[in-house]
């Protein structure tokens, strides 16, 4: 595209595999870059101005300070999974692959979200539990304002200062609580699949810390209606969405946490295929793995990655294509695995059992720890 080769360089000599990962990903992160840019714009947007009476109670509390803010929101739901994701996958890990597919899947997960939101806030333009504080409407003349029958419009409100009133109109939904959902749901279904919690082995401390994060984001979505920010349904709203974008934004890069047909804590494949040479020189953190293959009676049969320091240990039940799976790195004690080919479906359930066998022959029948 416009003259640009992402295969070869100018001088015509084919560019690394390295390199061609980078390029092959530069697009999503530019494009996140941008809708997070456009979308954010919109909260400068005049919202719909819906008309309102001066008998409803649920939009006469007073103004308070936020319990969380917004900026504690990022740092809660975006900082604090970032860390996580980037310490875990390059200094336990040690995987490039598996940074950049959770980085970007939270990315994702977060930018649809806030398109979502921030457009419904405007078209919906509900009025916030504290909209009548923020008109700044004439007490004195209240009584008289209100129609006998019909509604009174936001031309009666006396606010000057327009970001602050227009705020009042985008209660619905919650952003602050899909925002945080968004960020934590994929942050629990990450740590979830890292830690193999859908394994069947009943990990009562990995449960915990599995849904730490979502009971966090339930936090701040209470505190959104105690700080008379949302109505209820805002906030379940809001919720219901974040969940929704948190599970899509994952599952474009990892597989459920309990699905068992597969090694939960590996991203898909690269774009870029794995070329033979990277076997023998593993690079750039996206090595280290093991080949194998099923011969016609369903055994292993592969050959150890060379500097990886791992041993082959993994069944097939066909002969189908070459599978990837869990290797051992005795140098970090992590488990490394990886599905390249044309692999496109579930494995088999026999293909499954044997994998899980083997994955307990590395690192113990409790899985990593």
């Amino acid at each position: 595209m416009f003259g640009f080769d992402a295969e070869n360089r100018r001088s015509g000599e084919p560019r690394s595999r390295r390199a061609r990962l980078l390029l092959s990903y530069a697009p999503d992160y530019a494009v996140v870059v941008v809708m997070a840019v456009l979308w954010g714009l919109l909260a400068n947007i005049e919202p719909f101005h819906r008309e309102f009476s001066l008998t409803n109670k649920s939009i006469q509390f007073p103004n308070k300070p936020d319990s969380v803010p917004f900026y504690a929101a990022v740092l809660i739901c975006f900082v604090f999974p970032l860390v996580v994701i980037v310490l875990w996958t390059g200094l336990v890990r040690r995987s490039f692959h598996d940074m950049n597919s959770g980085v970007l899947g939270l990315c994702l997960s977060l930018v649809l979200n806030m398109m979502i939101t921030n457009t419904i806030k405007n078209l919906a333009g509900r009025h916030r539990p504290d909209f009548i504080s923020r008109c700044n409407l004439d007490t004195e003349n209240a009584q008289t304002l209100e129609p006998f029958i019909g509604l009174l419009t936001t031309s009666i409100c006396r606010q000057d200062d327009k970001s602050y009133f227009w705020d009042g109109m985008r209660s619905f939904p919650s952003g602050h609580t899909s925002f945080s959902f968004a960020g934590l749901t994929y942050l629990a279904l990450w740590v979830s699949g890292h830690l193999y919690i859908g394994d069947r082995r009943g990990r009562t401390y990995k449960s915990f810390v599995a849904l730490v994060p979502l009971l966090t984001a339930m936090l701040i979505g209470v505190s959104r209606t105690k700080d008379y920010r949302h109505h209820w349904q805002d906030v379940l709203a809001g919720a219901i969405l974040g969940i929704f974008m948190g599970w899509f934004g994952y599952h474009q890069y990892y597989p459920s946490p309990f699905d068992h047909s597969q090694d939960t804590s590996i991203p898909y494949p690269p774009r870029i295929p794995e070329e033979e040479v990277d076997a023998v020189q593993p690079s750039f953190g996206m090595k280290s793995f093991a080949r194998v293959t099923g011969n016609d009676n369903g055994q292993a049969v592969g050959s150890s990655s060379g500097g990886a320091g791992g041993s082959v240990a993994a069944a097939s039940t066909s002969g189908e294509q070459p599978q990837y799976l869990p290797h051992h790195n005795p140098s970090t004690g992590s488990v490394h695995s990886q599905q390249y080919g044309s692999q496109v479906g579930p494995r088999t359930p026999a293909q499954a059992h044997a994998m899980q066998h083997s994955r307990e022959a590395l690192v113990g029948p409790y899985g990593a720890q």
